[in-house]
């Protein structure tokens, strides 16, 4: 799964500091008269932390889906569901083109990346004024990565999230597939709309999607943790639903602490059979234990429908439901971990 080889890719990449300048937005989704403040968590930030910190509240501010308009999505053809996907920061739609039984896609990642110069088929282009990154541009398919932020010169982001900022910038991106036509076309008029957008950007508070667990800060926890764990060390990140840190504990000993909030489809046929059922603080954790760490997830929340105004077969069957994953050294820690990471959560 994604968050599980993004967990492991943070989990190598955990001693680099960021530092840097000052931050301008592009978008303006933070309340008239807010500043960001010098710490968060009884942790000192400097410009760079607070730029990292102030990307992932901005993020999480933003609906995906409200980035996907009825115009860029009427071009392609009938919208046959249109849902928030995978991860809290993601909407996909899927469509009929008119005249054909083929099924296009089109989707939105307000958590992207900025991608690498040494990969092949990636270029440099500019649409609507912004530089942004065309990748393995085809006939068929196509991704546009864009910054949602201004530059933030001489920032390096700290290798615990680098992968994901390592410009010092917040990325968001566009994929297109299409079975007939120029994707690429589609995929830049989608990104043309949405850059326009950042200046009054659509808002988690509007949406028509049920998700009370988005605009949620799993960092929070670190304020409310088991009374035994002592915070070592706290980065922050721009990734919006994921927090990382290292504790220690007289109960635990461990050293390392990853929270993952997002999306995941939950289906007990296909769940793998090597998940441990717990019973604590009034939740079933369940755990996935190897040598070196254990992955503890509880199910947080309802089930979000997929065009939640339509009550046909594809809404039905586009179901997912909000998860919390929790990696440490062991188990135990990461239970307790998970429990209080899903009271602060769902408080």
């Amino acid at each position: 799964m994604r968050k599980n080889w993004l967990l492991a890719a943070v989990a190598l990449a955990m001693s680099v500091s960021t530092s840097g300048c000052a931050v301008v937005l592009l978008g303006n989704a933070f309340p008239a008269g807010s500043s960001s403040p010098q710490s968060r968590y009884g942790f000192e930030m400097s410009e760079a932390d607070r730029y990292l910190a102030d990307s992932a509240e901005f993020v999480r501010s933003l609906d995906p889906c409200g980035f996907l308009t009825q115009n860029d999505l009427a071009a392609l053809g009938t919208v046959v569901q249109l849902r928030p996907d995978g991860e809290l920061s993601t909407c996909s739609a899927t469509l009929n083109p008119a005249g054909s039984s083929a099924t296009d896609s089109i989707s939105v990642d307000l958590n992207g990346y900025l991608p690498s110069s040494d990969d092949k088929g990636t270029e440099q282009i500019t649409i609507g004024g912004e530089q942004v990154y065309r990748e393995n541009a085809s006939h068929g398919s196509c991704r546009i990565s864009f910054p949602l932020r201004d530059e933030f010169d001489g920032a390096t982001a700290g290798a615990m999230d680098g992968y994901l900022t390592e410009s010092g910038r917040s990325f968001a991106a566009i994929e297109v597939s299409r079975s007939v036509g120029d994707a690429c076309t589609t995929a830049t008029s989608v990104t043309e709309t949405a850059l326009s957008l950042l200046d009054d950007p659509p808002l988690r508070a509007d949406s028509k999607y049920n998700l009370p667990l988005a605009m949620k800060d799993p960092c929070a926890v670190l304020e409310h943790l088991p009374a035994t764990w002592t915070v070592d060390r706290w980065n922050p990140a721009s990734d919006p639903d994921r927090c990382h840190f290292t504790a220690s504990s007289a109960t635990f000993a461990d050293s390392l602490a990853m929270l993952d909030v997002s999306l995941g489809y939950v289906d007990g046929d296909m769940r793998s059979t090597d998940r441990e059922p717990v019973q604590q603080g009034g939740y079933t954790v369940e755990t996935r234990d190897s040598d070196s760490s254990c992955f503890a997830d509880i199910v947080l929340g309802n089930p979000v429908l997929g065009m939640p105004e339509k009550d046909d077969i594809a809404a039905r069957y586009a179901r997912t439901v909000p998860t919390l994953t929790v990696l440490t050294d062991h188990c135990d820690s990461a239970v307790a971990l998970a429990v209080a990471t899903a009271d602060v959560l769902t408080g």
